[in-house]
């Protein structure tokens, strides 16, 4: 009889499971599209804050009753198991609340949310006076923090660290977690003074398939913190910890590409609308406050310089173009490429003067940087452009963008200006 009800409760256990995954699945799948599809609509802009804030209400009650789902089934099983046992225990339970959120969040959120997530839980475990998150940093070789927590977290962030003599170093090396109850090593190794107030310190490699991608580092204000029992907690927080880093660091790197365009790393046309978006909504709140211009851009002739010179040529120009212009920008815009040779911008807070003064930024950059086309020749490239401004030549995001394509194309018509292209020898 208490095997059937065992039975009984593990299936029961299993059919949550598996309705919970597929009712997660069918919302993630869906989500993303519906953003985009009301992003992108025709409707007025409160419809569309409307609409997004809906959808987000029932994400969040999706989230809720599966969350409750997946802690009522595991309680379900914790009960038919432990049937003639010793109740869990206060560890088991956090550590089956870091297994929980690896079911629960483990490829939805970022990595800086789930090092938050994780820290908390942590510190529940093994009360630390610090942690970080270090990454291999893969133009310098060196251990990069890109997350930390508790003491000084500020100045942690972004500090870069020798692999070769840091613990984090030693850990990612060797794949086995590794401790120390002096800091004379790292002390050497991160920024002077960083270190202050730590005694000891533990670095947790985070493993894929025997291949570590990251490490986490926890410091404690005292040596005494490092016990035998810590030691052990640590460890069993490094197994379950692991999958949760390598579920957020993939959803980042997804959702990066989705919003990437390939060729240039600059964000795609869909990234720009969302963002254009978001300035819209600042924009009509603010109006007199807050103006707002879309600048659309291409090469003159790029299909010429394809047919010239080559596709491949063609791909640098355009990495050429994109970096070009990024470089006349201020820090506030918002720069992406469209389709083929055509490159979207937008300006807050940009009235049409300011406007104006960024596109000729660009044009005088243009014309003082000739780029190297092939051994023997160089090519100046020449832009048009045209821009539209927020209330004066339109209110949503279809509008504006048209109407900054149209002023374009009348740029186009009335200058014939071509890409120059002439030998090395006469640059020089």
């Amino acid at each position: 009889m208490a095997f059937n009800s065992k039975r009984n409760s593990a299936s029961i256990s299993g059919e949550t499971s598996v309705t919970v995954q597929a009712s997660l699945i069918a919302f993630g799948l869906a989500a993303p599209f519906a953003t985009y599809a009301i992003a992108v609509s025709s409707f007025q802009q409160d419809t569309k804050v409307t609409l997004l804030v809906g959808l987000s209400v029932v994400y969040l009650a999706i989230c809720v009753w599966t969350f409750l789902q997946m802690r009522q089934a595991r309680s379900t099983e914790a009960v038919s198991v432990a049937s003639g046992r010793s109740p869990v225990s206060d560890l088991e339970q956090k550590l089956l609340a870091l297994e929980d959120a690896r079911e629960f969040f483990g490829s939805s959120l970022k990595p800086a949310d789930m090092f938050r997530l994780v820290a908390n839980r942590v510190n529940e475990i093994v009360p630390f006076a610090s942690c970080v998150l270090l990454v291999k940093d893969a133009e310098t070789g060196m251990m990069r923090i890109g997350q930390a927590s508790g003491t000084r977290s500020e100045q942690f962030e972004e500090e870069l660290v020798s692999s070769d003599e840091s613990l984090a170093g030693l850990a990612m090396l060797s794949g086995e977690m590794e401790t120390s109850g002096e800091l004379q090593g790292d002390a050497r190794v991160f920024k002077e003074g960083l270190l202050d107030g730590f005694e000891s310190t533990a670095a947790l490699p985070l493993s894929h398939e025997g291949d570590t991608f990251a490490v986490f580092q926890v410091f404690f204000a005292g040596s005494e913190a490092l016990t035998e029992d810590t030691r052990d907690k640590l460890f069993a927080i490094n197994e379950r910890i692991s999958p949760l880093f390598l579920g957020s660091m993939a959803f980042e790197r997804s959702l990066s590409n989705a919003l990437t365009d390939p060729l240039t790393k600059l964000p795609n046309e869909r990234a720009f609308h969302m963002v254009l978006e978001n300035q819209l909504a600042e924009s009509h709140r603010s109006r007199d406050e807050r103006p707002l211009a879309v600048l659309a851009v291409d090469i003159k002739n790029f299909e010429d310089l394809n047919n010239d010179y080559g596709h491949a040529a063609g791909d640098r120009v355009l990495s050429f173009a994109a970096d070009k212009i990024a470089s006349q920008l201020r820090k506030m815009d918002f720069l992406a490429r469209s389709v083929n040779d055509e490159f979207l911008i937008v300006l807050p807070k940009a009235s049409e003067r300011t406007a104006a003064e960024i596109t000729g930024r660009i044009q005088s950059c243009f014309a003082m940087a000739p780029m190297k086309i092939n051994e023997e020749d160089e090519i100046k490239l020449w832009l048009n452009f045209g821009f539209a401004t927020f209330w004066k030549d339109g209110e949503t995001s279809n509008e504006l963008i048209q109407g900054a394509l149209n002023k374009k194309q009348i740029a186009k018509l009335e200058d014939p200006s071509k890409v120059l292209a002439f030998p090395r020898e006469y640059v020089n």
